[in-house]
């Protein structure tokens, strides 16, 4: 995203991330180190405010908005159906409170009321009865979309946060310490364990790259920090149809973290400068910052 203000906004569904960044104070956003990780050059190059150009960058953003939908259907659709299942428990237990005092006036009242009572209150009965069965069948539309979408992120039965505002558990994740803030796609949490997943819409690699283990890690420093425990890991996802990639959270990786945090808010600071970092002109020529590079590589 192009900077052109002391505070930059950037809000981002499934991959980028919204986070207010004020210069002066160099906080690093976790999408920025996936940029640094694939190259220093092209990550300073967006700080001074040259944008990415070709389609697939466009394509990229379209389709991490579509899976940003799709992920934020599936948490609306568990909200309603929470919420139609305790309306539900509700109609239920007026029903059985109107047939039990119905019961009652019948077995109390004389012969010449009990016939009219009997149609008022069995008009009354089916009343209720059409009520649960309207709620009952929006649950059961619920859950079917809830299977659905679950399906597709293959997700089964595991309990998700999201940082778009559907749950007040997962904010933006800032960490002061290391100058760190962003938001993953989605947490998934296991008991007291925070795992963060980030979703990628290229095409699935045999091993996650590098800039993307960088940008992973950064979320589980951000996770670490902000919940106070560890995460045993954090998930890497080519599209949502594809099986995660396990990142384990150990020392190395996040010794790794930091040393490029330090690298990064050196250059932000001048104390050092940004270069490329390897040696290749297919990834310089297929780099989404190629044209207004000063250190690109041609082919032969």
């Amino acid at each position: 995203f192009k900077q052109k203000t002391a505070y930059e906004i950037s809000l981002g569904l499934v991959g980028s991330e919204m986070c207010i960044r004020d210069r002066s104070k160099h906080i690093i956003s976790a999408s920025e180190m996936e940029r640094y990780g694939y190259c220093p050059l092209s990550w300073h190059l967006d700080l001074k405010g040259i944008d990415a150009e070709g389609e697939e960058v466009t394509s990229g953003v379209e389709k991490h908005k579509e899976i940003g939908t799709s992920l934020t259907n599936l948490l609306v659709e568990e909200k309603k159906s929470r919420e139609t299942s305790s309306t539900l428990l509700t109609v239920v237990g007026m029903i059985m409170a109107v047939v039990t005092i119905a019961l009652f006036i019948l077995w109390i009242s004389t012969d010449s009321l009990r016939v009219n009572l009997g149609v008022i209150l069995l008009i009354i009965g089916i009343g209720w009865m059409l009520v649960a069965s309207f709620f009952l069948y929006k649950l059961l539309v619920s859950t079917e979309k809830i299977d659905k979408l679950r399906d597709d992120y293959k997700l089964g039965e595991e309990t998700i946060e999201t940082p778009d505002g559907l749950t007040d558990d997962t904010p933006i994740l800032k960490s002061t310490k290391y100058n760190l803030a962003g938001r993953p796609d989605f947490i998934i949490k296991k008991d007291e364990d925070r795992i963060p997943v980030e979703i990628k819409t290229g095409r699935p690699p045999k091993a996650p790259f590098f800039s993307h283990v960088l940008q992973i890690g950064a979320y589980c420093l951000l996770t670490e920090e902000t919940f106070g425990k560890k995460p045993p890991m954090g998930h890497i996802r080519y599209g949502i149809d594809n099986s995660p990639h396990e990142v384990i959270w150990d020392a190395k990786l996040k010794n790794l973290v930091i040393d490029k945090l330090e690298e990064m808010n050196d250059i932000l600071a001048g104390k050092m400068e940004a270069h490329r970092n390897h040696k290749r002109a297919g990834k310089c020529n297929s780099c989404s910052r190629r044209k207004n590079c000063p250190e690109r590589l041609e082919y032969n």
